[in-house]
């Protein structure tokens, strides 16, 4: 009977354990090393400050920090339980963004000129998150469809579909993107474009703008749902595009 509760007790201590260990954060380097930590990381400049579990703070460089990964995992509520091995390991450094230069104005949304050819053939993915999709119906109006379209062929973001959102006001993007760079230049093009455009005629500006990032692989690169505020927050520098990734995306 000793045994039996001295076994009992042991599993007990060991599920309490796991528990309390996946309520921690992880953060993912480019070279596959996961860091246990205290808090989500805080991203100042081109370094991410972190603070381990023992409550030690220290810093590395964007460049060796998997961000997409890092969010991806943690978001699974899983904390440091377990091991990642279904996370790739990247070798490659990729260049940290620079900030982009000011996209124009424009006066009118009907003066843009619209730009068929830009769609992709790809097929749309699934998304991880359930509602937020690629629809079968287009934006309620056009025009909206094609003012971000021109945006987007201004800034070089030419792989994407565009359809009506979750709710009527919602205006729908997805975007493929297979690094880093590609999904930090997606993200910061796709808040320029509803920034603008809100500028331009509010009257028909969508509310909320839901954005969806995927690699050619189909493996999800992350979700948003991107309203006014946070569009301008980017914009006007309040928040790194490191940080409102973090702060923002969901999987």
């Amino acid at each position: 009977m000793r045994r039996v509760f001295a076994l009992s007790a042991v599993i007990c201590v060991l599920i309490v354990a796991q528990i309390a260990s996946a309520s921690g954060y992880v953060v993912i380097l480019k070279n596959g090393h996961k860091i246990r930590c205290k808090e989500v990381m805080e991203v100042v400049g081109d370094m991410a400050y972190i603070t381990l579990v023992t409550g030690t703070v220290t810093s590395y460089p964007l460049t060796q920090i998997n961000l997409i990964e890092t969010e991806r995992y943690n978001q699974q509520g899983l904390g440091d339980a377990v091991e990642i091995e279904e996370l790739s390991i990247i070798n490659e450094v990729l260049p940290t963004p620079t900030p982009r230069g000011p996209l124009g104005n424009f006066v009118t949304l009907d003066s843009m000129e619209r730009n068929p050819e830009l769609k992709t053939n790809l097929a749309p993915t699934a998304t991880p998150t359930p509602g937020i999709r690629l629809q079968t119906y287009p934006y309620h109006d056009e025009r909206v469809t094609r003012a971000f379209e021109k945006v987007f062929n201004d800034e070089k973001l030419y792989l994407y579909h565009t359809s009506g959102g979750t709710k009527q006001g919602y205006f729908f993007v997805q975007a493929v993107t297979d690094s880093e760079e590609e999904v930090f230049h997606a993200l910061e093009t796709v808040c320029h474009a509803f920034f603008l455009i809100r500028a331009a005629d509010p009257t028909i500006a969508p509310e909320v703008v839901e954005l969806q990032m995927v690699q050619t692989s189909r493996k999800a690169a992350g979700t948003f749902r991107i309203t006014p505020e946070d569009a301008a927050g980017l914009l006007n520098g309040t928040t790194s595009v490191q940080n409102f990734y973090i702060r923002n995306v969901i999987f």
